[in-house]
């Protein structure tokens, strides 16, 4: 892991994701932190389906 970034990303939801993606994508140094150990955020389903 980089010690410098040019970007960095709070929450790994799906807005955070795609932002990410358009920095890196970019060529900035970008790192995504999330407080959860599962990326998705709100797009993430964890309830069994009846």
């Amino acid at each position: 892991m980089a010690e410098r970034y040019n970007a960095i990303v709070i929450g790994g939801g799906h807005n955070g994701l795609t932002t990410a993606a358009y920095l890196a994508k970019a060529g900035l140094n970008t790192l995504v932190l999330e407080r959860r150990s599962i990326l998705g955020g709100a797009t993430l389903t964890e309830s069994p389906v009846p």
